[in-house]
């Protein structure tokens, strides 16, 4: 599979090309990897298998107020896809998908706010360290190694995350669908247009690093930038190779090349 799949590059402005060509083309080498923070940067299958234990553990002994917790959380995660598709126009992200995870409870957003605080922004915490993904360290401090700038963009908030793992002190900018300037998840290609402004970078100077075909890399190509998806088959090693075929400076640009 290439960066770029054929499936999305009708998407791609035709001057931003179509396949994993060579990154340095016309003298422009790779400067800049961008990460997604959830499924990629961390596993999300044993966090969300420990913070459900934590649940059902936490109302043993109000089995009916756990599932409720638990169909807020269904409906919190729902609203984020209504507004993947239906963009707000709020100017506040985070409280139009509390309005709408509200509505599909029956209940206010100030009623569903406390739960989505605690279960979806304090509980996952300590776990994020020991769900790290294989290689993502070994990645990051060989990408530094290389002069490579590196950019965080997650639709919800990355600083508390990237500090819980210990790798905060690695990335030059963080961007989220939260900031002012942004309000819109992906795959609507604003968050990765602010990276790249932050960065100072071009589009073909950088490469998107997520875990979802329909969201990541969709994303990406609108944005007219390269991509990677990390998935069952590909993995850190992998991407590894591709971005740091030798572990040099002088082997920064990606061959032009599919897995």
């Amino acid at each position: 599979m290439a960066f770029i799949t054929s499936e999305q590059r009708s998407v791609i402005p035709a001057e931003h090309g179509n396949s994993a060509d060579c990154i340095r083309d016309g003298g422009r080498s790779l400067k800049a990897l961008i990460f997604d923070v959830d499924g990629t940067l961390y596993e999300q299958g044993p966090v969300r298998r420990a913070i459900l234990y934590r649940i059902l553990r936490a109302h043993r002994t109000s089995p009916l107020q756990g599932l409720r917790t638990l169909r807020m959380l269904y409906a919190y995660r729902k609203a984020q896809e209504v507004l993947r598709e239906n963009p707000s126009d709020s100017s506040d992200i985070a409280s139009a998908q509390l309005l709408i995870a509200g509505r599909r409870m029956g209940v206010s957003a100030e009623t569903i706010s406390p739960c989505i605080a605690r279960w979806m922004e304090q509980e996952p915490l300590p776990l994020l360290a020991r769900s790290l993904r294989k290689g993502i360290v070994e990645l990051l401090q060989e990408a530094k190694k290389c002069g490579l700038r590196l950019a965080v963009l997650s639709d919800y908030s990355a600083d508390r995350k990237l500090a819980a793992m210990g790798l905060a002190h690695f990335f030059d900018v963080v961007v989220t669908a939260q900031d002012s300037e942004v309000q819109r998840f992906k795959p609507d290609p604003a968050g990765l247009e602010l990276v790249l402004q932050r960065l100072a970078v071009r589009m073909s100077e950088a490469v998107y690093i997520g875990d979802r075909e329909d969201v990541d890399a969709v994303a990406a190509s609108r944005a007219g930038i390269q991509y990677f998806i990390l998935s069952g088959r590909q993995g850190i090693g992998e991407l590894s190779k591709l971005l740091i075929p030798h572990g040099g400076a002088d082997s920064r640009a990606i061959a032009n090349q599919e897995l």
